[in-house]
C-alpha cells in the first residue's frame, strides 16, 4: 500500500492563530480561554492543508469543533486511522462510505494515506457545513457530497443535543415530520466490489448498519468503523455488542479495537468506566 506522509499548509493562518496554538500545546494558563476569546476573530478564515501530492482540505478555524492547525489535522483519531487502513491493505477499489463526515477530515486522511480508495460517498446533514462539506469532498477520487442523514428508513429527522455536551459534534439525528432528509444507505445501490463504511452519527450507529445490511451483504469484501462512547450508550442503550451482533447477523466479521489493537468479540466488555473515553471498532469481514 502507498502511504503518504508529508502534509504542507497551502495558504496561511494567522499569526494570532499559530501563536495561541502553541499557547495550549505548552499548558499556558489561561490559553483555553485565550482561545475561545479568539474564535470570532479567525471567523472568516479558512485555511487549506495539503495533506498529500493530490489531497486538500479546507478548514473553518474559527469553528470550535474545527479549531485545528495542521499539526491536529495530521493526529486526528491516528489509532483509527491507521488501524482502518492497514484493514484496507488488501482491497482494491475501494467504495469509501463516509457516515456522519462534519467537513470531511476522516475522508480525506484515509484517501491521503492509503491509494485504494476508487470512490467517495459522504453523508453530512448538519446545514452548518454544507460549503466546506461539498467542497472537501468534492477534491476526493470520485467524492459524492451527500446533505442527508443516514439510518434505517427514509422520512425526515431533526439534530439535537445531549444534555452533556453543547458541540455541534454531539448532535444527533431523531426522527421528525419535517427537516433533514433521513435515507439508508442501501437506498444507493452500490451493491457488489469492496465496501469501507465509517459510521460516527453520535447513537445512531446500529440503525446505520441496519440501513446498510444488504450493502455490506453483498459487497466483496467490507470494512467498518463505528466509535463506541460510554456516555452515549447510556443515552441509548445500545452498545457496541448490538452493533456487533447484528454485523454477525450479516456475514462473519473479526473486531478489534483500534486504540489498542485488542481483537474482541461480542461477549467482551469494551466499554469502561471512564465515561468520556471513547473508542472505535473496526470490523473486517472473514472468510471471503
Amino acid at each position: 500500500m502507498k502511504y503518504f506522509r508529508k502534509a504542507v499548509i497551502q495558504s496561511g493562518t494567522p499569526i494570532s492563530f499559530r501563536l495561541v496554538k502553541l499557547l495550549r500545546r505548552k499548558n499556558v494558563r489561561g490559553s483555553y480561554r485565550l482561545l475561545q476569546a479568539f474564535l470570532p476573530c479567525w471567523a472568516g478564515c479558512v485555511p487549506v492543508y495539503l495533506l498529500s501530492s493530490n489531497v486538500r482540505l479546507a478548514v473553518p478555524i474559527g469553528r470550535k469543533e474545527n479549531c485545528w492547525d495542521l499539526r491536529d489535522v495530521l493526529q486526528y483519531e491516528s489509532e483509527l486511522i491507521a488501524a482502518f487502513c492497514s484493514a484496507l491493505d488488501s482491497l482494491s477499489n475501494v467504495t469509501l462510505f463516509d457516515c456522519g463526515a462534519d467537513i470531511g477530515l476522516f475522508s480525506a486522511l484515509v484517501c491521503s494515506r492509503c491509494d485504494r480508495i476508487a470512490r467517495v460517498l459522504a453523508f453530512e446533514p448538519s446545514p452548518d457545513v454544507q460549503d466546506l462539506f461539498r467542497q472537501n469532498i468534492s477534491s476526493l477520487p470520485n467524492g459524492e457530497p451527500h446533505a442527508t442523514a443516514l439510518g434505517s428508513f427514509t422520512g425526515f429527522g431533526r439534530l439535537e443535543r445531549p444534555g452533556y455536551d453543547d458541540s455541534d459534534h454531539a448532535r444527533y439525528v431523531v426522527p421528525s415530520d419535517r427537516g433533514l432528509p433521513v435515507v439508508p444507505l442501501d437506498a444507493f445501490r452500490v451493491f457488489g466490489g469492496d465496501v469501507a463504511i465509517k459510521i460516527d452519527v453520535e447513537g445512531g450507529e446500529l440503525d446505520v448498519i441496519r440501513g446498510a445490511a444488504e450493502t455490506i451483504r453483498r459487497a466483496s469484501h467490507c470494512v467498518l468503523t463505528f466509535e463506541v462512547h460510554p456516555r452515549v450508550c447510556k443515552r441509548t442503550h445500545v452498545g457496541p455488542k448490538d452493533c456487533m451482533a447484528f454485523l454477525g447477523s450479516i456475514r462473519p466479521f473479526r473486531f478489534v479495537v483500534a486504540e489498542t489493537g485488542r481483537w474482541v468479540v461480542e461477549s467482551d466488555d469494551i466499554l469502561t468506566n471512564d465515561s468520556d473515553r471513547m473508542v472505535n471498532i473496526v470490523a473486517r469481514t472473514t472468510g471471503d
